[in-house]
């Protein structure tokens, strides 16, 4: 591939393809427990499970529309949208304090209003977006005032120390 030269729409979606294989396969391999930045990031054999699960539902998904996504004028940009969405949901179930949940949440979510919103064309596919976006935003106001709520009652944030921390203050 040189610079400046176009690149066809199939290599896109076969790269996102071989990458979600890839990353499919390398997670079914891992099966460990291990905890990573003071907690922020755990995994355990089941959460690898899930994980698995997920890829594999975004490698059906691709594969099964692998026809009219390569004749879609937006290919690298809906590609990018959910593998990101992907991401947020990986990082969703591995988080281990409140504060990942909510960023992994989030991660999740914004790319998922950009895809609602995809279909250009139509204006009920903005409005679509636009009702998520608000519905988002109110929801996700309410948890952080969950969180701090918690966090001011409770004193922790990782989802570990919860049950030392609810039974502590009893």
């Amino acid at each position: 591939l040189r610079l400046g030269k176009p690149v066809s729409p199939a290599v896109h979606l076969n790269t996102a393809l071989l990458f979600l294989a890839g990353t499919g396969i390398r997670l079914v391999w891992i099966g460990y427990r291990g905890v990573l930045f003071s907690g922020l990031f755990a995994t355990v054999p089941m959460m690898v499970v899930q994980k698995t699960i997920l890829i594999l539902a975004t490698f059906l998904l691709l594969l099964l529309n692998y026809d009219s996504l390569k004749k879609h004028p937006h290919l690298p940009e809906l590609l990018m949208l959910i593998l990101t969405s992907l991401l947020g949901m990986l990082l969703l179930l591995s988080s281990g304090t409140m504060l990942m949940l909510y960023l992994s949440l989030e991660l999740a979510t914004l790319p998922l209003a950009a895809l609602v919103n995809f279909d250009l064309g139509k204006k009920s596919s903005s409005e679509a977006a636009m009702k998520m976006i608000f519905s988002s935003a109110f929801a996700s106001g309410i948890l952080l005032f969950g969180i701090s709520l918690f966090y001011g009652a409770y004193g922790t944030l990782r989802f570990a120390e919860i049950p030392y921390a609810i039974k502590g203050s009893s």
